[in-house]
């Protein structure tokens, strides 16, 4: 009994992959077994290796099975591949190699696509941009950009880049919820560098071709030494036109936005009666939020 009891106890014990640590329970060691180290020789038994946390595992190039880091033993493996892959057993090391340059290449075509829906995404707001700051019609990405540039690409390129532009979405719908968000966004970084700093304000009352009127209002402030200039917004002017209600609009967005009228330096207006009246005009009703505001026209 001895005798098993000993050569249990060496094979536990002799393992060249095995330290010992001291314990926390009074003092006794225990052991800790160390990773493995993957060896080229595996691959004769189709296996390569890869990392999971840190932590280095084989890898089946047949089924792609992940086994355990502890199963990095080449009778481990063997028996992986008799018990999964009989018909495998004979097969020389350049089939295996094959297989492995085949895994990775699906690994690389499976990283390849992921990234197209994000680079389509890109695509869109960029040619959204463009639409934008050319004063076109959204319809015409759909109608003009896209089937043009498809064409251009399976030209030049191939047909297979071609597929890929195809991915890009560029619908009139599309168009216009891509310039809403990037105008979303510039307002947000404007409104973010307005709250760390003093402004001025330029309000004016436009009217647009279909006669509706809109409060038109510029800000202007300086960023890092240099004077910025900026649209702040343009809000629709639904009541009568009045001071007040000129007023209460530029009030809300400031509230809406959390700026802070203390930090209005300055307003410039035209000589409008609503705009530029001690008493009843906008200009009495903003200096009961920012009295230290400095007032100007223009004619």
């Amino acid at each position: 009994m001895d005798r098993f009891l000993l050569n249990n106890r060496k094979r536990t014990s002799t393992c060249e992959d095995e330290e010992i640590l001291p314990s926390t329970n009074r003092g006794e060691p225990v052991k800790k077994r160390k990773c493995r180290q993957y060896d080229d020789s595996y691959l004769d038994f189709g296996f390569t290796s890869t990392e999971i946390n840190g932590e280095e595992r084989p890898l089946c190039v047949v089924c792609m099975k992940v086994l355990a880091s502890e199963c990095m033993l080449l009778s481990k493996l063997k028996r992986h591949l008799e018990a999964n892959h009989k018909y495998m057993i004979d097969k020389p090391r350049d089939y295996f190699i094959r297989k492995l340059k085949e895994l990775k290449q699906e690994k690389s075509t499976f990283f390849k696509n992921a990234s197209i829906p994000t680079n389509a995404l890109i695509a869109s707001y960029k040619v959204s941009y463009r639409i934008a700051k050319c004063k076109k019609p959204h319809t015409i990405a759909e109608q003009l950009i896209l089937p043009a540039a498809i064409d251009m690409v399976n030209i030049m390129v191939g047909e297979s880049a071609g597929k890929l532009l195809s991915k890009v979405s560029l619908s009139n719908n599309t168009v216009s919820r891509r310039i809403h968000h990037m105008a979303e966004n510039l307002n947000h970084q404007l409104i973010e560098k307005i709250k760390e700093r003093e402004f001025g304000l330029q309000l004016d009352e436009a009217t647009d071709i279909n006669k509706d009127a809109h409060l038109i209002c510029y800000v202007r402030f300086i960023n890092d030494d240099v004077m910025v200039e900026d649209l702040l917004f343009c809000k629709n002017i639904t009541a009568r036109a009045k001071a007040q209600d000129l007023f209460d609009i530029l009030n809300n967005f400031m509230s809406e936005n959390m700026l802070d009228w203390t930090k209005c330096v300055g307003v410039c207006t035209d000589g409008a009666r609503s705009m530029s009246g001690n008493y009843g005009g906008i200009q009495s009703l903003i200096r009961s939020k920012a009295p230290d505001a400095l007032w100007t026209h223009y004619p």
